[in-house]
């Protein structure tokens, strides 16, 4: 039995006359850290946002867990961190985390197991307003992690982090290689991008956030490049 969670067959996304995002054929297995390079404007963060069902694809299609992307089935079984997080600037750390906890059935507990991996339990009760850009990106990689997902989509995970905060966070979609390569088994590119890298390594940056609340499955996209380009 298969154990893709993610599978892609030319998926495409157009916005007018250009092409964001050209034929995809993608398969993503359980277990697996994917990490996604490309340079800005190479359709990184347009193929997340049709994998969490936030964007209909032009044409191709995108399944998740055997189902169509953004449905409750999967929405339930995913954690999505894409570009910058927003919360309210009134509440406390903890207490956003609280609100999104209680869309999803969720008790405190995972409220405090999230603000414990991404290392602001000592600040969770400070409004989110006085964060620094940092904490808030620390935060935003929190609530993906609400309730232990079993595929996690996260699109520049480390902006705005200091060290000790990039070594907490499994890349999937950056234009940093280093960042990427220390922290994926599998590092592809954008089809759009002329930068290609891949990796050998297994999880070690990775594992230490995976590891302490498993299981988890950390990915995106394997890219390669399209069919007519081939």
């Amino acid at each position: 039995m298969s154990n893709e969670i993610v599978v892609t067959d030319r998926l495409t996304k157009r916005y007018g006359t250009q092409t964001a995002v050209d034929s995809v054929d993608l398969h993503v297995h359980g277990g697996e850290v994917y990490g996604f390079l490309g340079p800005n404007g190479a359709g990184k963060t347009t193929t997340l946002r049709m994998l969490a069902g936030l964007v209909r694809p032009t044409s191709g299609s995108a399944m998740v867990f055997g189902r169509a992307p953004g449905t409750p089935a999967v929405a339930s079984r995913a954690g999505v961190l894409i570009e910058s997080p927003g919360f309210y600037p009134y509440l406390s750390g903890r207490d956003n985390l609280r609100v999104l906890a209680r869309y999803r059935a969720l008790q405190d507990m995972h409220v405090e197991a999230a603000l414990h991996r991404v290392g602001l339990l000592d600040r969770g009760d400070d409004p989110y307003r006085t964060y620094s850009m940092g904490m808030k990106q620390r935060l935003g990689v929190g609530a993906a992690l609400l309730g232990e997902p079993e595929l996690l989509i996260l699109d520049e995970p480390t902006n705005g982090l200091d060290p000790a905060g990039m070594a907490r966070c499994a890349t999937s979609s950056s234009t940093s290689p280093t960042t990427v390569m220390r922290c994926c088994c599998r590092v592809t590119c954008s089809p759009r991008s002329k930068r290609c890298a891949t990796a050998s390594e297994s999880f070690r940056t990775a594992a230490s956030l995976l590891n302490p609340l498993s299981p988890i499955c950390a990915a995106t996209a394997d890219l390669r490049p399209s069919r007519a380009s081939r």
